[in-house]
């Protein structure tokens, strides 16, 4: 192998080696559960950590792996962030409002994983109910992580695990994925079922695999993606699909791919980023790929009553929906949280939340438009158009971060290097229409066929002070648990007679 820890090791080196007898599920969950005690003090990914039930996981896929059985993913380690529901365990959205709270059933997404033979280490820290960030940065702790899928972000880079989930309402999975140079995939809309996990909104969330390749993403995600009963926001996708795990051979793999490199009038790139992006896309000219420039068109979601944008009111309506129920709770948030639900408070009518919709699938035409009249596979731009902020409080949720949100599209975010202006990580998001998560997971496996930005560790991972994190407020003793809502979609979209349960994969 060409690394001599296990648990620097990618998906596919760990499962070639346990199949080949090199190490044991068991061992190799040793090795992750021993780099967590060792440097997760640093970083602060971990919320809870499960080492029995991991143990006992990893000794059932042994047997599995001795018997033949099982797949690419049995005996992986993985975690989960911590609104991702596994029946009886903690999943408090890391907030004291949910102290106790333990989930009745499996999420969807968790029993999938199980099914497919990984090992559950534990959950992840995440920003409190998906608002925000939490831990430390391993390329520079001054910096942050990104959120609110944090810990899911921080623990792949601190080379904790080699998988994690996490979710992204706008933006969750692709800002820790380009903060701490991992890979992660925001699929679209519906195609993996988010029953079971602690939503922020309706019309938004999305749970996403998150590793250090896009080849890793593409094997978790054919093991989590799929038709659900239990969400109808998942009959809208094709019964099938399958998802490459190799580059295409040759020179130029992506040639008569096209791929869009959009002009952004009013959001200029910082001098740094914009080196790291020229190089990513001489890069993908290198595999083949032809570049077309346009124009990003104007987001109608942007703008809004008292000139705040609506996709704020489609966010604050359904984020209130769901938080109803913490509402004599609210006084136990952190500080950041408070900060980003006070913002919601007053962000528009029930007229605003229908024309804000309208406007989405407005949105999502125009944008089709432009894939169409320019044949393209994908679009490619930076992920953030400056380096890497102190704080996710400064990173604007609008532009090329927001729109795929409001589009529902999907994207695959790559790292590409690191800006020469500070040394910081920087990554591209190539986005594209519905359900095209096969061709631009491709697109990047290719990528990173000819690159190694997805290979490089941050320096000094054993060294460096303690993670001490904002104030969290404690509650006196355990709050009513969470109550799962009645998806909205559920009295819009039915199951088909033939009871819709295809597997994509």
């Amino acid at each position: 192998m060409s690394r001599e820890h296990p648990a620097d090791w990618d998906i596919a080196e760990a499962s070639d080696a346990m199949r080949a007898g090199r190490i044991s599920a068991v061992e190799l969950t040793e090795a992750c559960l021993e780099r967590i005690a060792v440097r997760d003090h640093r970083y602060g990914a971990w919320i809870c950590v499960y080492e029995s039930e991991a143990r006992a996981a990893a000794g059932a896929a042994d047997r599995a792996i001795a018997a033949g059985q099982g797949g690419p993913l049995t005996g992986i380690p993985v975690g989960l962030k911590d609104v991702i529901g596994v029946a009886g365990l903690p999943v408090t959205a890391d907030s004291a409002m949910l102290q106790g709270n333990v989930a009745d059933t499996d999420s969807t997404v968790w029993a999938k994983l199980r099914d497919a033979g990984m090992v559950l280490l534990g959950h992840l820290h995440c920003g409190e109910l998906s608002c925000g960030s939490w831990g430390a940065n391993p390329w520079d702790a001054a910096l942050t992580p990104g959120g609110s899928s944090s810990g899911s972000g921080i623990a792949l880079a601190a080379r904790t695990v080699p998988a994690t989930v996490g979710t992204d309402g706008r933006g969750s999975l692709r800002l820790p994925a380009a903060f701490n140079g991992v890979t992660a995939v925001k699929p679209t809309f519906g195609l993996i079922s988010t029953a079971g996990c602690i939503p922020i909104t309706f019309t938004y969330d999305a749970v996403g695999p998150m590793a250090r390749s896009a080849a890793d993403c593409a094997l978790l995600l054919a093991a989590m993606a799929g038709r659900d009963p239990l969400d109808y926001s998942t009959y809208t996708q094709p019964a099938s699909a399958t998802y490459p795990v190799r580059p295409r051979p040759g020179a130029r793999p992506a040639a008569g791919t096209r791929v869009g490199v959009p002009r952004f009038a009013d959001q200029p790139m910082t001098d740094g980023v914009a080196t790291a992006y020229e190089r990513f896309t001489r890069d993908l000219v290198r595999i083949g790929v032809e570049l077309v420039e346009f124009d990003w068109p104007a987001n109608p979601l942007e703008t809004g009553p008292d000139g705040a944008g609506l996709w704020t009111t489609i966010l604050a309506a359904e984020a209130h929906v769901v938080y109803a129920q913490f509402s004599d709770r609210r006084h136990l948030g952190r500080d950041e949280f408070a900060a980003m639900f006070k913002s919601l408070d007053s962000s528009g009518s029930a007229v605003d939340y229908v024309t804000a919709q309208v406007k989405r699938g407005e949105y999502v035409a125009t944008w089709q438009q432009i894939f169409a009249e320019h044949s393209l596979t994908a679009v490619a731009h930076p992920t953030l158009h400056s380096e890497v902020p102190g704080s996710v409080l400064d990173v604007p949720l609008t532009g090329g971060l927001g729109a795929w949100n409001d589009a529902n599209f999907p994207v695959v975010a790559v790292p590409a290097g690191f800006s020469p202006a500070d040394g910081s990580p920087v990554g591209v998001q190539l986005a594209g229409l519905p359900y095209t998560e096969a061709s631009l997971l491709q697109l990047a496996i290719d990528v990173q066929a000819v690159t190694d930005h997805h290979v490089q560790v941050p320096r000094a991972l054993d060294d460096g002070p303690a993670f001490i994190g904002p104030e969290r407020k404690d509650a006196t003793a355990a709050q009513k648990p969470y109550t799962p809502l009645v998806h909205p979609l559920s009295s819009t979209i039915f199951p088909s007679s033939q009871g819709g349960q295809g597997q994509c994969g």
